[in-house]
Parts: C-alpha cells; structure tokens; sequence
C-alpha cells in the first residue's frame, strides 16, 4: 500500500500553507516541487474537503481553513484518496469468508490502528518536524 503522488503533493501543499499563511497556489507548487496544473487540482480538492480557503483576485490565494493544529494527516489523506482501507473486508463488511474470520479480525485491528496514526499527527506537528525523519530508515537485510 502506497499513498498516490497526488496525496503526497497534498501533504507538502498543507505543509506549506502551515508556515507560509496566505499565498499563491503557484508559490505553493514552485516551492514544494509540485506540477502546477496538479498544484491546482489538489487545492480544488482540499478546498472542497474544507481544508483550505481560497481566494480569487489580485489579493487572491491559498490559506489554510483553520489552524494547522486542528487538521490532521488522515483528513488530508482523505480529501484527495477517500478513506484508506487496509482491506475490504475489514472496512466494508463484505468478507467472503466464513465467519469468524480471524484475518479479517486482524486487518481489522491493522485498519483501526492506522486511522489513529493518522489522526494523531496534525499539519502542526508536520510543519514542526516532531514526528521524527523525514524519510522512514531501512532495516537492515537479514
């Protein structure tokens, strides 16, 4: 499982728009390395999620629709992929399987645990870097 680019690009974007305030969406794009006409997209979908605010015109742009500390990585995740699934089964009650399955208990744990994760990190703690590496470390090759 991997989150799209266009979700990644979302990240950065809100990242952004934590410390820059009111800006240019092309400013975000620019800075973030992010293709403009994707810049634009994302910020059409964050802003229909109720992430951001824009505004058009000579004093136009981008903001963050409210503090970078009541926006969470999963609400951002979900505005541009919908919600995460681990698996169907676990999420969506359609496990073919006979019941009780205990791999679908399992991914169900897997699911809950992820949604937590993801809630638990807010676009404050991001722009603050005090989640750690930026890149995860690799264990080493047995």
């Amino acid at each position: 499982m991997e989150l799209s680019r266009s979700a990644q690009f979302a990240i950065r974007t809100v990242v952004d728009l934590a410390s820059a305030g009111h800006v240019h969406t092309a400013d975000v794009a620019r800075r973030r390395g992010i293709p403009p006409a994707q810049g634009a997209k994302i910020i059409r979908r964050l802003a229909r999620a109720g992430l951001v605010r824009t505004t058009r015109g000579a004093g136009g742009g981008v903001r963050l629709a409210r503090p970078a500390e009541a926006i969470t990585l999963r609400e951002v995740i979900d505005a541009i992929e919908g919600p995460l699934a681990i698996s169907r089964c676990a999420v969506y009650d359609d496990c073919p399987c006979v019941q009780p399955c205990p791999v679908r208990a399992a991914l169900a744990r897997v699911q809950h645990e992820l949604e937590r994760l993801l809630a638990g990190i807010t676009v404050a703690d991001l722009a603050a870097g005090s989640r750690g590496p930026a890149r995860p470390t690799r264990a080493p090759a047995a």
